[in-house]
């Protein structure tokens, strides 16, 4: 017999009293069941909501710059200010403590305001100073400037410049670029940049080049008068540059066919003749040359005064 049949015929002969009991406590177990899952998944929202915002109102302590501090510039204390503020709003790689950051040199600026973080400040295994300005295999070399070629002291610290060589003088004047897009490093002593000044005129730039353009710089530091433009900071085209000796006019090449010419048009220089040969001496291109016949000598008398004349044997 099939067993939900045999099932079927067990309940129906339960009482109906006895079965509506049964079915109201199924129901009751059920509901009891189901409010304590419900009550479980609620205390466990409510702890992740409270432990979340929790985490939103903690409070963590953060260095905030006081004021604008220029790349490459030593950070001092009074730039500095720590702050407590929500933990969500500290990046991962802030310092905690202005004491770690003062003394540091700034990587890049860091504007009033910010929060600074490892990334803006210079390893500490970096160097600092004046060397910290070249690049890797680069080398600094200065060179002298007046007010009207070095653009009337607007050149600071970190500008980019090209560098023009001027020879010749009057109608025979002739300029060209013979550096394209190089950073200053320094303007006369200064090798900082300072936010807010004004021109200051100096007498000389130092720019950061390769060995291979510091030479060609030399150059024309010797050949030339060199004079500097002033590029925007974001401009870095380049700019087509010479070697300042291709500015000097050549002089022309000698003709050498005309030289050689010359040369064979010249008699050749007379050979020495042996005077022991009492044979002619032939050289050539200048036919025979006769030996010369030996001299006899004549005594001439007057009075006790004797004097020796020298003569060719006829």
């Amino acid at each position: 017999m099939n067993p939900l049949r045999i099932l079927f015929l067990n309940i129906s002969r339960i009482p109906p009293a006895i079965l509506l009991s049964a079915i109201i406590g199924l129901a009751g177990v059920t509901a009891y069941m189901v409010n304590a899952h419900l009550e479980d998944t609620k205390k466990v929202n409510e702890a992740a909501q409270n432990e979340l915002r929790d985490r939103l109102n903690e409070k963590g302590k953060a260095v905030f710059a006081l004021r604008d501090i220029p790349e490459g510039q030593t950070i001092p204390s009074d730039a500095l200010e720590e702050r407590m503020i929500a933990k969500t709003q500290i990046p991962t790689d802030s310092v905690p403590s202005a004491s770690l950051v003062c003394g540091r040199v700034a990587h890049y600026n860091i504007l009033a305001g910010e929060i600074v973080s490892q990334h803006a400040l210079i390893s500490q295994n970096t160097p600092v100073g004046f060397e910290a300005q070249l690049g890797l295999g680069q080398r600094a070399i200065t060179f002298g400037v007046d007010n009207n070629s070095g653009v009337a002291g607007f050149i600071v610290p970190q500008s980019h410049i090209d560098i023009l060589a001027t020879v010749g003088g009057a109608g025979d004047t002739k300029v060209a670029p013979i550096l394209s897009d190089v950073k200053v490093i320094a303007v006369g002593p200064t090798y900082q940049k300072v936010p807010g000044t004004s021109n200051t005129p100096t007498s000389n730039v130092t720019v950061a080049v390769d060995p291979d353009d510091a030479k060609k710089l030399v150059k024309a530091i010797v050949a030339s008068k060199l004079y500097v433009t002033l590029r925007r900071d974001n401009d870095h085209s380049p700019v087509a540059t010479v070697d300042v000796t291709s500015l000097f006019s050549k002089a022309p090449a000698a003709n050498k066919e005309q030289l050689l010419s010359s040369i064979n048009q010249l008699p050749p220089p007379p050979l020495p003749v042996d005077a022991k040969s009492d044979k002619d001496t032939l050289v050539p291109n200048l036919g025979t040359v006769p030996t010369p016949k030996p001299l006899s000598e004549v005594e001439m008398w007057s009075g006790s005064r004797k004097d020796l004349l020298s003569v060719p044997n006829s």
